[in-house]
């Protein structure tokens, strides 16, 4: 039987990261989804972002799961997951996927000691951020198909584009996934770099989201010369790298989850306070049913979430799990995004600037999101693949 109760101590764990939260976020905060994506160092907000990621570092949050000899707490998993609640809950920025979900798990999983001992800590302090390296103009969900390629000498160097690179203008490294064989099966012929961005050689180009922010970049490496030692897991050994970090989307899914939870309660508020005809909005039966039953979706994905949390914790296999987390969060959301463009209606199509605009504009923000969450971080149609094939035991399609 599951139990999904915290223990005492993590009970008390969660309490205090809230408390710490209360402290550091405005009275009136909404959560960072709408400006999450205007990533710039002149902006208030990503200042605000850093202010956030120092005083969680200062608490050894940062890495509070990681090995005390690389700057962790060497705490127990589910101490990290409570504090990505948490965090994904509220909105909290500076706490960046790339940087503490994907980068430093694997670097940890994969790298030398000298790897870890020169790179963990400065993440663990909240001094770095990473990006990761993956899709490529002609290769998006097809990763085994990637061209950017790494040619050995006296070092490795690079030649080639990644696109869709999130916030890699941010980013003081990055994981970069290269082909290191042309002559054996593709998936074998590619390895993963961790690449210093401020590297000769390194260009970006912006890229802007729907929502009119810049959220990507695509970043060309032209005879980027890369040291062997940083190479992350063995020459050609990189399609083993990139499948264990596959396994951190349960992020993705997690996150999209607790924001639709996020923004559910500030839309059922929203129907408590607004009147339509004398009457609260909430009164309307085809608007209590359809909050209903959002809610019991959003239940029900939560729940998945803590199961796949509880199987991370006793080192179960979770891949088909995390795939099915990420589609089915990626769902939640959207409908979450629709159900709040419907209720609010046309003043739901207003920027944040409009006095007339309600909700500080979430709901058009969302719902220009939700567009790419079933894309980012792999198709839903990968996912599915995934599950049909690891989860059901089906034959590849």
């Amino acid at each position: 039987m599951l139990d999904f109760r915290y223990a005492e101590d993590e009970e008390a764990f969660r309490k205090e990261v809230q408390g710490l939260l209360e402290e550091l976020l405005p009275s009136d905060w909404l959560g960072a989804d709408h400006n999450m994506w205007d990533q710039d160092e002149s902006k208030e907000f990503y200042q605000f972002g850093l202010e956030i990621r120092r005083r969680l570092a200062a608490r050894g949050w940062l890495g509070i799961s990681w090995p005390k000899e690389y700057g962790g707490q060497g705490a127990p998993i589910m101490k990290q997951m409570i504090l990505e609640e948490e965090l994904y809950y509220r909105g909290v920025p500076g706490y960046d996927l790339q940087t503490f979900g994907v980068a430093g798990p694997l670097i940890l999983q994969f790298g030398t000691d000298e790897q870890k001992k020169r790179l963990i800590p400065s993440i663990a302090r909240g001094e770095v951020r990473w990006a990761i390296g993956i899709s490529e103009p002609n290769a998006g969900s097809d990763f085994a198909a990637i061209q950017l390629s790494a040619i050995e000498g006296d070092c490795f160097v690079l030649n080639g584009q990644k696109i869709w690179q999130s916030a890699a203008h941010l980013a003081d490294w990055c994981m970069v996934y290269a082909r290191t064989d042309h002559d054996i099966p593709k998936h074998r012929g590619i390895s993963c770099f961790l690449v210093d961005l401020k590297s000769p050689g390194v260009t970006m180009r912006p890229l802007r989201h729907l929502t009119g922010y810049r959220a990507f970049s695509q970043t060309s490496y032209d005879n980027v010369r890369v040291p062997k030692e940083n190479i992350l897991g063995e020459k050609n050994g990189g399609w083993k790298v990139a499948t264990a970090s596959f396994a951190f989307d349960r992020f993705c899914g997690l996150r999209y989850i607790l924001d639709a939870k996020r923004e559910l309660e500030l839309l059922v508020q929203y129907c408590r306070e607004t009147y339509i005809n004398g009457q609260p909005m909430g009164k309307e039966t085809s608007v209590r049913n359809r909050l209903a039953e959002m809610a019991i979706e959003i239940e029900v994905a939560h729940n998945l979430a803590h199961r796949l949390n509880w199987m991370v914790a006793r080192e179960m296999p979770v891949t088909a799990g995390v795939c099915q987390l990420k589609v089915l969060g990626g769902n939640v959301f959207r409908h979450l995004a629709d159900l709040g463009m419907r209720i609010v209606g046309l003043y739901a199509q207003l920027d944040e600037e409009s006095k007339w605009a309600k909700l500080r504009g979430k709901m058009k923000h969302d719902y220009l999101t939700g567009v790419g969450v079933t894309i980012g971080a792999g198709t839903s149609e990968i996912s599915k693949n995934t599950i049909a094939t690891i989860g059901l035991g089906l034959p590849r399609g």
